[in-house]
């Protein structure tokens, strides 16, 4: 990865403190799918260096050769630990051991009696294939500062010794240092006075001449902080021979600065919610209304995932990388319809009279481009004519709304907790119904229809909702009960009886399902926009909605039909934008 990112202290920049929870969960979102790279990168690095050992063995000279049917075996794993903080971290653990299929009469293990690396063919070779990797293949691994664990496995035979056999003190003088030895916690020493005794002592030099040996001769253990373990064994029955040595290495949290760069490069490139880009320029004729609604429980209908998040994600997007004031961007909640129409749209409508140019000849010529982004339930009549669902629904005339008494329980106060329990989602209005409910709804039409006589320079309505009756899930939820009504059965979809000037962004077609994507907490429409306002912030000024809508639309449904969700985004255009709506210029 080539790319330089600062990390934390970057995103923590860009966002508000909120959304350190959501990174901490975009962690865990991506920690899966890094880990599966991880796992297959090691294991190709595996396959690498067992391939190059088997190499580098066979080109050894003649008096270095191992035996035939002697083999060096090399493991590697991620391990998974957790630190004095408290944070989990991941480890990678290298191995690397000998073995032989049959000793009688060869060997290649350490003369007898005799503890230095190089006398033995295996040792030597399992130490200098350790220093070539590890300052080769796994180099990015042993970055300067890591905490390292170094593990040597040494063994001596079962012959006694009945003499004590020299040593000169090369590797150090030990007294009471800590062994692991026949699966016992001891304390050996060692001095060049006393010399070697028994096998404990001498099973021990063996596994001190390879860590001499690597701390000498592997520059990558000169830069690390380094643990020295040693486990040593004497086989009372295996006669003269199994005089070996192993070595496993353990580098701790050896994957941060990867997973750090790896979940970066993906907030960068894939999760909308971090390092929005920063326009340069102010968007100063821009006024904006977001509604997003997400809590419909008074009516006893279903919450829309992630609509809340839409809202102030899109907000963060208008103020941030298309450069509107803040104070020209407004957030409803959980909105009803008199908010909507009177704290919203009227707001909208002051403002573009407000900011409207009278020329000297009486005409008045519109500044403001109007946009109103809306997040929440949606709904089709029997007349195929689309809308958006407000809060604070009146139930008490829609009878297929009330739900059913619930046994057991007859207090008013708690009415209300127990039907949501056995709420019943897949409801369904006769005509009549249907009627009185739309009453308390906002129709696509009658929302652009509702700046009729404002000067708008251009109006935007973009709605992530589904509109077919379902929910974001898919499940089903409030729609019409066609079989009631066999003409309504026939009804084709409703032209769009719109202002001239505006252009609608729908999720999805009326009678098609608009989803979530799950693993990104948005709708899917809010996504994929605000992914591509994302990629072309920097020089958004030179894209037309064609332009984003094509580009958009393709990723949309390419991704939705990947997770089985399949969903097609769907733009429509008034009078005078029928046919040139394509060329506008969202800044």
């Amino acid at each position: 990865m080539k790319k330089v990112i600062l990390y934390l202290s970057l995103m923590l920049a860009l966002v508000p403190a909120i959304a350190q929870e959501s990174e901490s969960m975009l962690n865990e979102q991506y920690r899966a799918a890094i880990r599966e790279y991880l796992e297959q990168d090691i294991a190709n690095r595996q396959k690498t260096m067992q391939r190059r050992a088997e190499q580098m063995l066979v080109a050894l000279p003649n008096d270095r050769k191992l035996y035939d049917e002697s083999l060096v075996k090399i493991n590697t794993a991620i391990t998974e630990s957790e630190g004095e903080d408290g944070v989990r971290t991941l480890d990678y653990m290298y191995v690397i051991s000998y073995n032989c299929r049959h000793i009688e009469g060869y060997t290649d293990d350490y003369p007898q009696g005799v503890f230095d690396w190089d006398s033995s063919n295996s040792c030597r070779a399992i130490c200098n294939l350790t220093k070539t990797f590890v300052e080769g293949v796994l180099d990015d691994y042993f970055r300067a500062g890591k905490q390292v664990t170094i593990k040597i496995f040494s063994t001596a035979d079962g012959s006694g010794i009945n003499n004590p056999l020299p040593y000169d003190g090369r590797y150090g003088e030990f007294r009471y240092e800590p062994v692991t030895f026949n699966g016992e916690n001891l304390r050996i020493s060692v001095d060049s006075q006393s010399g070697i005794a028994n096998n404990a002592q001498l099973a021990y030099l063996r596994a001190q001449s390879v860590r001499d040996y690597l701390m000498k001769n592997v520059r990558n253990l000169q830069r690390t902080n380094n643990e020295f373990q040693f486990v040593t064994r004497s086989y009372a029955d295996t006669g003269a021979y199994y005089r070996r040595s192993s070595i496993a290495i353990t580098v701790h949290d050896a994957f941060r600065e990867t997973i750090d760069l790896m979940t970066a490069d993906k907030i960068q490139d894939d999760y909308v919610d971090f390092n929005i880009p920063q326009s340069l320029t102010s968007y100063e004729n821009a006024y904006v209304l977001i509604v997003a609604n997400d809590d419909y429980s008074h009516a006893f209908l279903p919450t829309v995932p992630f609509a809340s998040n839409d809202g102030e994600i899109v907000r963060r997007y208008f103020v941030r990388a298309l450069g509107v004031p803040e104070r020209q961007v407004k957030v409803l909640s959980n909105a009803s319809k008199s908010q909507i129409v009177n704290e919203g749209v009227r707001w909208l409508t002051d403002l573009a009279q407000a900011v409207a140019v009278t020329k000297a000849d009486g005409t008045v010529e519109p500044q403001a481009n109007v946009f109103v982004y809306y997040a929440g339930l949606g709904y089709t009549d029997f007349n195929n004519a689309s809308y958006i669902i407000p809060n604070n629904l009146n139930v008490d005339e829609i009878k297929a709304l009330q739900p059913k008494k619930v046994k057991g329980c007859c207090k008013k106060k708690k009415r209300k907790a127990a039907a949501m329990a056995v709420a019943n989602y897949d409801i369904r209005l006769k005509p009549k119904e249907s009627a009185r409910f739309t009453q308390q709804l906002i129709s696509i039409d009658q929302f652009c229809s509702m700046f009729k006589g404002y000067p708008v320079k251009n109006l935007t309505l973009i709605v992530d909702a589904g509109m077919d009756g379902r929910q974001r899930n898919g499940a089903p939820m409030i729609r019409p009960d066609r079989n009631d009504d066999p003409k309504a059965k026939k009804a084709k979809r409703r032209k769009s009886n719109m202002r001239a000037d505006a252009v609608v962004l729908l999720a999805a077609e009326p009678d098609k399902t608009a989803y979530s994507f799950d693993a990104q907490h948005h709708g899917f429409l809010t996504y994929f926009l605000l992914k591509e306002i994302k990629g072309i912030a920097p020089n958004i000024e030179s894209y037309t909605y064609q332009d984003i809508y094509e580009a958009l639309s393709r990723k949309l449904s390419k991704e939705s039909a990947l997770q089985g969700r399949w969903q097609e985004a769907s733009g429509l255009s008034g009078g005078k934008y029928k046919d040139g709506w394509q060329q506008l210029h969202v800044k």
